[in-house]
């Protein structure tokens, strides 16, 4: 369920989003950042969250995944408020983001409906990076495993024995 949900959020962000330059799983990725990134940015990396998986009929699965999007930009110049000339600059990695959900807000696929987003958070903690997660969550069916119902190739037949009449 996982690669196929990852591949088609990759896809779709690479095809609808020609700014984002960089796309990969989450790795706890900003935990030892120092001065240099090992990635061009901006970037968007995927994190699945845990989640339940209820049973259906046949083997078949389904399970509401949240997923969650880390999108990494370059911090820009700081402004002197709201007047600023440099503000809109500033404040673009926010069109960012914008584009991003504008993309996937259509995403579904054969096993998975629409994207539905659920939370957004910007965190400034990482010196020169904005860090701003999206969280998504959306409904998969998973028929990898599904079995086939049974059914005969050929129709039962009864052997009567003629010795015993």
């Amino acid at each position: 369920m996982r690669k196929q949900l990852f591949l088609a959020i990759a896809n779709k962000i690479k095809t609808d989003v020609a700014a984002v330059r960089y796309i990969d799983l989450w790795n706890e990725h900003l935990t030892e950042v120092t001065q240099m990134t090992a990635w061009p940015t901006p970037s968007v990396f995927i994190e699945f969250e845990p989640y339940e998986v209820h049973q259906l009929a046949h083997h078949v699965t389904q399970a509401d995944i949240p997923v969650r999007l880390h999108i990494i930009t370059r911090t820009k110049n700081y402004t002197a408020g709201h007047a600023d000339t440099r503000l809109d600059d500033a404040l673009d990695y926010f069109d960012l983001i914008d584009s991003i959900h504008q993309a996937l807000a259509s995403l579904n696929g054969q096993n998975f409906t629409t994207l539905m987003l659920t939370d957004s958070v910007t965190n400034h903690n990482h010196a020169e990076l904005n860090e701003s997660v999206e969280r998504y969550v959306t409904r998969v069916v998973d028929t990898a495993t599904m079995r086939s119902r049974l059914q005969p190739t050929t129709s039962p037949t009864l052997d009567i024995d003629a010795s015993y009449e």
